[in-house]
């Protein structure tokens, strides 16, 4: 049989697991009834709706929830969508609109009714606001008062693109228009990164194609700070017209939504139903929306940088333990085994009264001994830099620079700088340190060198700005970084490059092979701690 073919159970496992998905994904409350009008299956969106969890309501009447007249609902036949009112459990009503579908069995016998309930209470409350604001003296004051009463709805429920949606529908209802649009603004407020419509089918929006960037009146909205109306959009002097298969449009109202003196976004309304223009009464309830919309947009950018700085940690955490893991098994486990082997050799030696053999074994497994107590101190200190703390940024550097210098057996190793026992922000010394820790860790391994240099320099750049320069040399045989960084197996020199770049430093790798490496690292402290300025020309240095 074909890897590719499956049974008919598979495929019938398969399309049942498709159709629960679905279910449970939809917006709408779905409930299946018995003939009897018993509730035998409850979608977590009804749940979400009505406040029941499935084991509550699974096996009650739908009367629980409904004074619909159930023979009505479960005779064998469709419904036209119809709307009503429904009880939540904690005994509030809601309105709903209510669609209704049979169920017959293999036999073709009626067992029962699919029920998909729609929650459409605010845009009742919004019809029955609009209605509301047609009369009165005080009709500003009641627009405004429903036009938060029903934001505040909004953003109590629900978060994200959806409250988005929802305001747009609010606003839409509030100055009945046909077609309401919400616009999130780019990072630099020029442009949009986000458009949500209302009104528009999902075959209308597929004929118009791409969603709008900015252009023409949508993007004078992002540039203005009082809302804009006119009868005919495309006798403004921005307007750009519309994308081909675009409905026709006429009146529009328009309102920037800001939070400060930053750009957010805009609402768009055009096409007011009955024919005319929006009113000021429109505009102060679109207004209303477009502040709480401020609020929902801000939320939801937060919550995504929220999410991009937990994704990042999580990220350079997993890359700490990896490149941990890299320095155990290439460091600190082969010393333990190689003395383990050689002290396992000496006891054989020892046993068969070989007593040269056994001196030589004792001596060089308590040399690899003596290796692996340097390694742990130097791992202990890469996770927790006490050096930084009892030395400075330059006295840590040295002791780092000599440990070094006596594990991989270097001829020279020379540490030159001009900034004394200066002190800069936290982070930024121990980044420093890190990335010279690593790229002394690399020339160790890689380089095949006897000659290493490190400078510290406080330097003015050439925009007369203070910078400091971090830059690692070796005389070793080079290699070609293109063909490293970024690329799996290099977890040392990418982590390098991701700490400088947290840091807003600048970074670059001149290497060649057979020409040697320098890692050069530009910070930018934004205020330095030390007394007084530090010429460029006086540098202390120290041959190790």
């Amino acid at each position: 049989m074909s890897q590719n073919s499956a049974s008919p159970q598979s495929d019938e496992i398969s399309a049942s697991s498709q159709l629960s998905a679905i279910l449970e994904a939809s917006d709408d409350g779905v409930i299946s009834l018995n003939a009897q009008g018993i509730i035998t299956f409850w979608s977590r969106s009804a749940e979400r709706i009505f406040g029941y969890e499935p084991q509550e309501i699974i096996g009650q009447s739908l009367a629980i929830i409904s004074s619909c007249e159930i023979k009505e609902l479960t005779r064998g036949e469709a419904l036209a969508p119809f709307e009503t009112v429904c009880t939540r459990k904690n005994g509030s009503h809601l309105d709903a609109q209510i669609s209704c579908a049979p169920l017959r069995d293999s036999g073709e016998t009626n067992s029962g009714a699919m029920i998909l309930i729609r929650d459409i209470t605010l845009s009742k409350q919004a019809e029955r606001a609009a209605r509301e604001t047609e009369t009165g003296t005080h009709q500003r004051a009641v627009v405004l008062e429903t036009a938060n009463r029903i934001a505040l709805n909004i953003l109590s429920s629900r978060v994200g693109s959806e409250a988005l949606r929802h305001i747009a529908d609010a606003a839409r209802v509030l100055a009945s228009a046909r077609y309401a649009a919400l616009g999130v603004a780019d990072a630099d407020g020029n442009g949009l990164k986000d458009f949500i419509t209302v009104g528009l089918t999902p075959e209308e929006e597929a004929a118009i194609g791409p969603l709008p960037r900015g252009h023409g009146v949508l993007g004078l909205l992002l540039k203005r700070t009082e809302p804009l109306r006119m009868d005919k959009i495309s006798s403004h002097p921005a307007s750009v017209g519309f994308p081909r298969n675009h409905p026709p449009m006429d009146s529009f109202l328009g309102v920037p939504i800001r939070r400060g003196k930053i750009v957010l976004g805009s609402l768009y309304l055009t096409n007011k139903q009955g024919g005319g223009s929006f009113t000021e009464a429109d505009e102060t309830a679109v207004q209303a929306l477009g502040d709480h919309a401020a609020v929902a947009i801000h939320h939801a950018d937060l919550l995504g940088r929220q999410r991009s700085l937990v994704s990042s940690l999580l990220s350079a955490q997993e890359e700490e333990r990896r490149a941990m893991a890299y320095d155990l098994h290439d460091g600190l486990t082969q010393y333990i085994m190689a003395s383990h082997a050689h002290l396992e050799a000496f006891k054989s030696a020892t046993s068969s009264g070989r007593e040269g053999k056994a001196a030589r074994e004792l001596e060089q497994g308590l040399k690899y001994l003596k290796e692996a107590v340097m390694e742990s101190r130097r791992q202990v200190n890469g996770l927790r830099l006490l050096a930084l703390d009892d030395l400075g940024l330059t006295g840590a550097l040295d002791q780092l620079l000599r440990e070094e210098k006596e594990r991989a057996g270097w001829e020279s190793a020379e540490f030159l700088h001009n900034i004394g026992n200066s002190r800069f922000d936290r982070m930024l010394e121990t980044g420093i340190y890190r990335i010279a820790q690593e790229a002394l860790t690399n020339a160790r391994r890689h380089a095949t060198t006897s000659k290493i240099q490190v400078r510290l320099m406080l330097e003015k750049g050439r925009s007369g700005r203070s910078q400091l320069l971090l830059a690692v040399r070796d005389w070793g045989q080079g290699f070609v970084p293109s063909d490293c960084i970024g690329k799996p197996g290099h977890v040392g020199l990418q982590g390098i490059i991701e700490r400088a770049h947290l840091l807003g430093a600048t970074f670059e790798i001149n290497s060649k092979p057979g020409n040697g490496t320098t890692v050069c690292a530009r910070f930018y402290p934004a205020a330095l701690q030390s007394e007084t300025e530090v010429d460029s020309k006086d540098e202390a240095g120290e041959k190790i």
